[in-house]
């Protein structure tokens, strides 16, 4: 059986592939999905509360963006709460605009299901 560690690992390696299905597989059907984010205006400043809320979300992110690195840096274990602080690097792909941030990504795993995922990163960055 998974630990919760596991879980985000494997959500990240799906991430990376660009496998939504993949990632989708790990996700509580009922969920609390969060950007943290300022600016509306950002497209994926968003609040999801279904598995397919965050299949559309991380559709409309990979198709608004080509993701150069990302890289999880440091992972803080607590359990079934898993915290990571890691660097994005991003090309928007209608500006071609590069921008890069640190994030913090907040995880909270049961019965091997996302079942709350919080992010925060520079959305200065991205303006």
């Amino acid at each position: 059986m998974p630990n919760a560690m596991n879980v985000v690992n494997e959500v990240y390696s799906a991430f990376r592939r660009g496998d939504v299905a993949g990632v989708m597989k790990l996700v509580s059907d009922e969920v609390d999905w969060r950007v943290v984010a300022g600016p509306s205006s950002l497209p994926y400043a968003t609040t999801c509360r279904t598995c397919e809320e965050v299949g559309c979300y991380l559709e409309d992110l990979l198709a608004a963006e080509e993701i150069v690195q990302f890289e999880p840096r440091e992972y803080i274990d607590a359990g079934n709460k898993i915290v990571v602080v890691g660097f994005v690097e991003v090309v928007i792909k209608e500006t071609k605009k590069r921008f890069e941030s640190e994030w913090v990504h907040i995880f909270t795993v049961e019965d091997d299901k996302i079942t709350r995922w919080l992010e925060f990163f520079d959305t200065a960055a991205h303006g």
